[in-house]
């Protein structure tokens, strides 16, 4: 009778043990699943965001330019030249397409001024071309700039500005440039007024090479 019940109490405390040995092994397994699963969850927000992150530069480098309105330009422009920018008076889209000989449809938005007085040939012609038409602007321009080069009726103090004033254009944007002071010498000869007023144009054209390098 002992023996039976030492049997059955031997056998009770076998299957104790084995069962705490299980629900061990149970805990240990699920910590160790749950402690994977909050690694991986943190690892997929840092790829998120690291992702998120590059999409946003991305889109930032990707954004063109803002470039100025012809109005915006021709302020900058009279800026450079100070008291020595003396267009005053602006001209109208028919101006344009009848003294200058430009095709006003391939236009898209225009700044032009020339001088009050007769006696100045200042002129400053801003023009933002329709999307691919802008180098026959610039030939409509540079035509119009030939007929003041080549016309003899010019005072003499105006000769060189008008032989140094240029066309430039960037992309679809053109510009038609006859500004700047005179020199202070009037005893000059022809080539050094031409270098002093080639001179004065530049200030212009730099300021627009500036402003337009985003497309040059």
């Amino acid at each position: 009778m002992m023996k039976k019940v030492l049997t059955i109490l031997l056998a009770a405390a076998l299957a104790v043990s084995a069962l705490s040995g299980c629900f061990g092994n149970n805990n240990s397994s699920s910590s160790s699943s749950s402690s994977s699963s909050s690694s991986s969850t943190s690892s997929s927000d840092s790829s998120s965001d690291s992702s998120s992150s590059e999409q946003s530069s991305s889109s930032s480098e990707s954004e063109p330019a803002q470039l100025p309105t012809m109005a915006e330009v021709r302020d900058q422009i009279a800026e450079v030249y100070g008291e020595n920018y003396i267009p005053s008076m602006a001209y109208e889209e028919a101006q344009l397409k009848e003294v200058m000989g430009i095709n006003t449809d391939n236009i898209e938005e225009f700044v032009a001024e020339g001088p009050m007085m007769s006696g100045h040939v200042d002129t400053f012609i801003a023009i933002k071309a329709k999307e691919g038409k802008g180098e026959e602007v610039e030939t409509e321009l540079n035509a119009y700039r030939d007929v003041l080069v080549n016309d003899q009726i010019q005072y003499p103090m105006n000769l060189a500005k008008v032989n140094a004033s240029q066309v430039v254009r960037h992309g679809d944007y053109v510009f038609f440039v006859m500004l700047g002071a005179f020199a202070d010498d009037e005893n000059l000869d022809d080539d050094a007024q031409l270098k002093f007023a080639e001179e004065e144009v530049k200030k212009a054209t730099d300021k627009l090479s500036e402003l337009f390098s985003s497309i040059d």
